[in-house]
């Protein structure tokens, strides 16, 4: 009997060390970590947490918003950060070169800069580089089968890299790519079900490629979202949310639910709010102040256990480098 009851007792005890954080989204607040970073101010830049830090790299520069994008100054740098306030220049001059509207993942342990605008030579790339410190960098290809283009998604899924829709020079694409090496690439599908359109979001989740948003050339943003399990076959299993359509949002997975951030209405407007969903199909929306202005496509990422979210386009057309975390106070 004695020994039954220490069974347990233990049993209840790592039942409660090892359970889940309980969820208390009206805790939750936003904190300031630099109000200027040393990074320019900009938008249309990449990141991705590698190695426990996050690394922003590339990038449209802030300047006098008459100007086109190209004729703006193009970021080639690479900056890490251990806490999200501290950065460090890892180089001002990537191999990749100035570029904006590009895609970046981690796969194989490496960073993977993907696609984009590239300022030197006045278009469209669809080159895929691949570094193991963020300093030095590989060309994988100079020419991959898919079309130069930017806006464009890269997940990680299955094993493999994915690319996903985006604009080239001749328009919008509703194509799909994978890449077991990111070097040799097979076409998945050249007109997925969803319309042409470019800075959409995709997320794994419930081991399934979610499509959320984006935008059709001359078109308010999209808020519908599409499902696949396989990245050929996609299914539209929600056509209208509650949050309002947009693209160069950020889509992110945090403490077991998908979160939807910022992004652009399509008519020049950026949005600051925040919405969570547990299952991907039933949306609320997170009723914590946000203290940061709306935005075209910023940069995010999960880190330290909480929500960043850094720089981006304001409504009016000026960019900023600022650095923000959702968190729980301690």
């Amino acid at each position: 009997m004695f020994e039954f009851l220490i069974k347990v007792v233990f049993f209840l005890t790592a039942s409660l060390f090892f359970a889940s954080p309980v969820f208390s989204p009206d805790s939750l607040v936003w904190q300031n970590s630099l109000e200027n970073a040393p990074w320019t101010k900009r938008d249309a830049h990449t990141a991705v947490v590698f190695q426990d830090k996050i690394w922003v790299m590339g990038g449209i520069r802030d300047g006098d918003i008459k100007l086109s994008y190209e004729n703006h100054v193009h970021e080639s740098d690479v900056w890490v950060s251990e806490n999200g306030k501290d950065w460090e220049l890892v180089t001002d001059k990537a191999e990749w070169g100035q570029r904006r509207a590009h895609a970046s993942e981690v796969f194989q342990d490496k960073i993977w800069v993907v696609g984009g605008w590239e300022k030197t030579s006045w278009r469209f790339k669809n080159d895929v580089w691949s570094s193991s410190d963020g300093k030095n960098w590989t060309e994988v290809t100079s020419s991959a089968p898919w079309s130069a283009r930017k806006g464009h998604s890269l997940v990680v899924f299955q094993d493999k890299l994915w690319l996903i829709g985006g604009v080239d020079a001749k328009g919008a694409k509703n194509d799909v790519w994978v890449s077991e090496n990111g070097k040799d690439w097979e076409l998945v599908t050249n007109k997925a079900p969803w319309p042409i359109m470019y800075d959409q979001t995709v997320t794994v989740f419930q081991n399934k490629l979610w499509l959320i948003g984006g935008v059709i050339p001359g078109m308010l943003g999209e808020h519908k979202i599409w499902v696949s399990e396989n990245g050929k076959d996609w299914e539209l299993v929600l056509e209208n949310p509650p949050w309002k359509g947009r693209h160069g949002h950020c889509v992110l997975l945090w403490q077991n639910r998908v979160w939807i951030l910022a992004g652009w209405s399509g008519m020049g407007k950026g949005f600051n709010d925040v919405w969570y969903s547990e299952d991907g199909l039933n949306w609320q929306e997170l009723k914590t102040e946000t203290p940061w202005l709306g935005r075209e496509d910023p940069i995010c990422a999960c880190f330290d256990n909480k929500i960043w979210i850094m720089g981006g386009m304001l409504t009016g057309g000026r960019r900023v480098n600022d650095v923000w975390y959702l968190t729980y106070p301690e």
